[in-house]
């Protein structure tokens, strides 16, 4: 009898762990808003004022020198990884590359806070991401959830004329690319080494910008000292632990569980873009972010029509 119990103790404590490290992820990545909007703002002044080929620049950088320090001192697990772990591994990388590309572009058309809190509206797409997969209704109060957040993005986004900017919409469309990536991990993460899963999504989409990057911008490594702080430092924070992080701890919590912690993300881009001085304190910003995070904790944290949508992940798995 002690044999169930001991696992079930040490079950929760790594999920306590892994809840904590997810936080700390969310922490990093919102932080880091105010460092890429000032880094790809020096890079698109080199690329003659193309967002485009400013972004693809920083991102080429960043992911070199990433994958260059993970896959240096983790070389087993990318060598030794199987056909079926690149392809996990690759299709992961698809989503959150694609996401980042256009959350990055569209960062310079809005605000830290205000991109950070339309990020957060992956957490809300999760769970109807979930029901389009495994079939399963997320139930009255998501549908609800759902709609409170899109009110909160209308009041934060939406002009006098009812038309939304341009940097919000493409920001908008990479949250859907976010939620994606997080619904995915948590089918991959079990099947795979966490150092595997991380450092395949890091090859494949390094390997994507160096091949994408040339036919938007000329390559230089001819940067000021700024543009190369907040590469390394993204490299860091923002994608090696970040993938690393992400990989292992959705081994031991819910897609859906991991979505809510890192939708705090939103948060600390709203804190950081105050702290710098690229956020005001405005009634948007106020009333459009409280909507959107009442949203996101009405989806995850009322029950389902037919439980949370912790049990039916953890009764059904991953779908065939």
């Amino acid at each position: 009898m002690t044999a169930p119990a001991t696992m079930t103790h040490s079950s929760r404590r790594k999920a306590l762990v892994a809840d904590i490290l997810l936080f700390s992820v969310a922490i990093f990545w919102g932080a880091n808003f105010v460092f890429i909007k000032a880094a790809v703002e020096r890079t698109t002044e080199l690329a003659a004022g193309s967002i485009v080929a400013g972004t693809m620049l920083y991102l080429l950088l960043r992911y070199v020198v990433a994958t260059g320090i993970f896959a240096a001192a983790q070389p087993r697990s990318w060598l030794k990884a199987s056909r079926r772990d690149w392809q996990m591994g690759g299709l992961l990388g698809f989503f959150y590359l694609t996401a980042l590309i256009l959350q990055t572009i569209g960062l310079q058309r809005t605000s830290p806070g205000v991109s950070g809190f339309i990020t957060g509206m992956s957490v809300a797409m999760v769970p109807f991401l979930y029901w389009a997969v495994a079939r399963r209704s997320p139930g009255k109060w998501q549908i609800i959830g759902a709609v409170v957040a899109t009110i909160g993005l209308g009041a934060l986004s939406l002009q006098g004329d009812f038309s939304i900017r341009w940097g919000d919409a493409i920001t908008l469309a990479g949250t859907l690319f976010y939620a994606l990536h997080i619904m995915t991990t948590g089918f991959f993460a079990p099947k795979v080494r966490p150092s595997t899963l991380a450092v395949t999504q890091m090859i494949v989409s390094t390997a994507a910008l160096t091949v994408l990057t040339p036919f938007f911008v000329h390559i230089t490594l001819d940067l000021p000292w700024q543009v190369w702080a907040a590469v390394v430092w993204t490299a860091l924070s923002g994608t090696i632990y970040a993938f690393f992080i992400q990989s292992w701890a959705q081994r031991y919590t819910t897609s859906t569980h991991a979505a809510i912690l890192l939708g705090f993300e939103s948060v600390f881009a709203a804190l950081a873009g105050i702290a710098f001085g690229m956020d005001s304190v405005t009634w948007r910003l106020l009333v459009g972010g409280s909507l959107m995070l009442s949203g996101v904790f009405i989806v995850e944290l009322l029950p389902t029509s037919k439980g949370v949508v912790e049990e039916i992940e953890a009764e059904e798995g991953p779908p065939a």
